[in-house]
């Protein structure tokens, strides 16, 4: 009889406005303090040794001593050729022959009809007729180098 008294005046109680929204604060409150108590606790127990004292594994860290040691010794091959390669003979300089046919765009074993075909390209590209006035002097210039080039290319190879 007296937990039905006790509910009723429980329902009575809850029926009034002020208090379901008392209640309602109340229990977002306690959630609040229940996730809050769990969070810490989970954190805790991820934290602290308290299993068994010893909570390193022994093979994961032979393990990464291992590839510790491997690393080092990569590391140290790597310093070796960086030194080989410091030590060694600089790079020779780029055959004068490739850089001026590179000049214009073409290979050192180009035929001879590419190059003609070339030349007539570059003729019909940068003479200075084709620019307009104000552009003039740079195309006249850029002309006479692509024609120099040529006539440099067209000498080497007679």
């Amino acid at each position: 009889m007296r937990v039905l008294l006790v509910f009723t005046f429980i329902g009575w109680i809850m029926s009034l406005p002020w208090a379901a929204l008392f209640a309602y604060f109340a229990l977002i409150v306690v959630a609040i303090v229940v996730m809050w108590f769990l969070s810490v606790s989970i954190e805790r127990h991820a934290i602290s040794p308290s299993r068994g004292g010893n909570t390193i594994d022994p093979h994961y860290v032979a393990a990464l001593e291992g590839m510790v040691a491997e690393a080092e010794a990569q590391v140290e091959t790597l310093r070796a050729e960086v030194e080989r390669l410091r030590t060694s003979r600089s790079v020779s300089e780029p055959d004068p022959k490739a850089a001026l046919y590179g000049r214009v765009g073409l290979s050192s074993c180009a035929p001879d009809w590419l190059i003609l075909a070339a030349r007539r390209a570059y003729r019909a590209k940068l003479h200075p007729d084709r620019h307009p006035e104000h552009h003039k002097r740079e195309a006249d210039l850029r002309f006479k180098l692509a024609e120099a080039t040529f006539d440099q290319i067209a000498s080497s190879r007679s």
